[in-house]
């Protein structure tokens, strides 16, 4: 930002003027100075001098509200009743306490009503989508669409740092931890693996593979071999890496692994801290699952080939090999790149429907914690890899 300079200036003398006359003729002075009549000086001195207020910005002092524009409406006559029966439950459940507009008349009150929820829930920081439908007897009901938003990160688990931890003995204690960690995420939390069959990141790899090996003539030879060198050792480490987060030892160990892990540096301390997290977010929900909430309606069908616009939760969430090197900057070019062709995103998405019946013990605590796991998790493994490089 531009700010002002403020130049200081010393005060000049200023020019003598000519007399326009003859000075006037001295007098005597008398003994009192006499006041002048009419001349009185004021008890209170000088007046303060204020510089107005902008008059312009008295309109931050009022509080409009909605208006409603457009020709009368017939509405049906159940609807007010129907509205306000919905909308108390919406509020009650979100714990918010709107103004009262049921003296305003229907429908500007409605329209004025869920302008003040949605902006209390703004103000709480909860992205909630407020919508209303009607259902198959012509009831109005509200509903809320809550959203956890990625925001557009790319959820990618390393597990080459990770292998090059657990070869070494100074750090395999406490990647022991970070290792029942990875199985949780991959045989109970459901994030895909980038050496399975049919997985996105599967698919990305062999076709820079294909790309490879098929234009060799396109490459130098350093260059080719150094790249070859880089996707063998991803498919070989990853192959590795899947065996062991298979093995079902690693999560009937995990409690105990926790429990008798003590940590001796830094790095050990947010092994265990990382690991804790997993733990408490399986016993707390053990049928969670990455997919669970996955919103539907940015899908166009049960076929890929149909979502092809829309950037899945397959996409961006899942173990790759590395994130550093020649072979992780080629795949994240190739993947932004067709996310750039996309419009939608598919993210975790509950919806509630306030029709009178009970809600259930439901939300997004699962994903809100999942999230945060896997970017501390992979956090810590690439700046330990970076440190250790």
């Amino acid at each position: 930002m531009d700010y002002a300079i403020k130049h200081k200036r010393a005060a000049s003398a200023a020019h003598k003027q000519k007399a326009k006359g003859a000075p006037p003729k001295r007098r005597a002075i008398p003994a009192e100075p006499q006041p002048q009549e009419g001349c009185r000086r004021g008890a209170a001195g000088q007046a303060a001098i204020r510089p107005a207020g902008a008059t312009a910005y008295g309109f931050l002092k009022v509080r409009f509200l909605p208006h409603l524009t457009g020709l009368p409406v017939t509405v049906p006559p159940r609807d007010e009743e129907d509205f306000y029966r919905s909308f108390t439950l919406l509020c009650s459940h979100y714990g918010i306490t709107p103004m009262e507009t049921r003296s305003l008349g229907y429908p500007y009150s409605k329209a004025l009503a869920l302008w003040e929820a949605r902006k209390l829930l703004r103000a709480r920081q909860e992205d909630v989508q407020v919508a209303e439908y009607r259902d198959a007897a012509g009831s109005l009901i509200l509903q809320s669409k809550e959203t956890y938003n990625t925001g557009n990160t790319l959820y990618y688990i390393p597990v080459v740092p990770l292998h090059r931890l657990l070869q070494d003995r100074r750090t395999k204690r406490a990647a022991q931890l970070l290792l029942a960690t990875c199985a949780y995420l991959y045989q109970v939390a459901g994030i895909p693996y980038y050496t399975d069959e049919g997985s996105y990141l599967c698919w990305q790899y062999d076709m820079i593979r294909e790309w490879v090996e098929n234009d060799r003539t396109d490459w130098e030879a350093e260059s080719y071999n150094s790249n070859r060198s880089q996707l063998n050792a991803a498919e070989h480490i990853g192959n590795v890496m899947q065996r062991r987060l298979s093995s079902p030892c690693h999560l009937n160990r995990f409690a105990e692994l926790v429990e008798q892990f003590v940590p001796l540096n830094r790095f050990g301390c947010e092994c265990l801290s990382i690991a804790e997290k997993a733990l408490r977010l399986w016993r707390d929900h053990p049928q969670g699952h990455v997919y669970r909430h996955a919103d539907t309606e940015v899908l166009h069908g049960d076929d890929d080939d149909y979502n092809e616009d829309c950037i899945t939760m397959d996409k961006y969430i899942g173990f790759c090999a590395e994130t550093e090197g020649w072979l992780y900057h080629t795949l994240s070019e190739c993947v932004n790149n067709e996310f750039n062709e996309c419009r939608d995103i598919q993210e975790p998405v509950l919806t509630r429907t306030f029709d009178g019946r009970a809600q259930e013990a439901d939300s997004l605590d699962f994903e809100c914690r999942l999230f945060s796991l896997m970017d501390d998790l992979c956090y810590l493994l690439n700046t330990t890899d970076n440190e250790n490089s």
